[in-house]
């Protein structure tokens, strides 16, 4: 009689525990990922060269300053001038690498990810990790209205909590290494206690 009792309780605890499991919230991330080629035009390529002389003092002085002209604005005090240009010249080439390297600048691949959560648990700390170096930023466009921070030559985007019903946070990146679906395989999206599903588009 005992025995058939413990029996019984055995099984509803089993049958307890296998409702709790399946009814317990979950995260539910996914996300679309979309890539293609990209390239800059030739016309935007053609304006860095145009501007390479800004990254060199004294290919820039003639753009700018005739001698006759220093001698009329500054008489006696070209080196100022000097100054000014070698100045410009440091802060074209800190600012603005790709004037004089534009091939390492030469994006050409673009990808643009869409994550979301259709679970029904928040998830934290999610995070979308690329195998090849990427320049881009993360949108939320249903937070914030500002422009989103630009980051250069990462290999992970950090995209915080997703919150399950909210709109999609996207990812948007462009990489020197050509965009392929060999590269698209190798993405991974993690979050606090496990990882998300993609599926890869072009």
């Amino acid at each position: 009689m005992f025995k058939r009792i413990a029996e019984i309780v055995g099984f509803l605890a089993t049958c307890a525990g296998l409702y709790v499991w399946f009814t317990a919230p979950t995260t539910g991330l996914e996300a679309d990922v979309y890539f293609a080629d990209f390239e800059l035009p030739p016309s935007i390529t053609q304006q860095f060269r145009g501007l390479a002389p800004l990254t060199n003092a004294t290919e820039s002085r003639p753009l700018f300053f005739s001698k006759g002209l220093r001698d009329k604005i500054l008489p006696g005090g070209g080196d100022q001038i000097d100054q000014m240009l070698t100045r410009m010249a440091n802060f074209a080439t800190e600012k603005a690498p790709a004037i004089l390297h534009t091939s390492d600048f030469a994006y050409k691949g673009y990808w643009r990810v869409a994550v979301r959560n259709k679970g029904s648990k928040s998830a934290s700390s999610v995070v979308l990790h690329l195998p090849v170096p990427a320049s881009g930023n993360v949108v939320r466009s249903h937070i914030d209205q500002s422009t989103p921070p630009w980051m250069e030559n990462v290999r992970a985007f950090a995209l915080g909590n997703v919150q399950f019903g909210d709109e999609d946070v996207i990812v948007q990146a462009w990489t020197i290494a050509p965009a392929t679906t060999e590269v698209a395989q190798k993405l991974t999206l993690t979050h606090d206690v496990g990882s998300g599903r993609l599926r890869i588009s072009r």
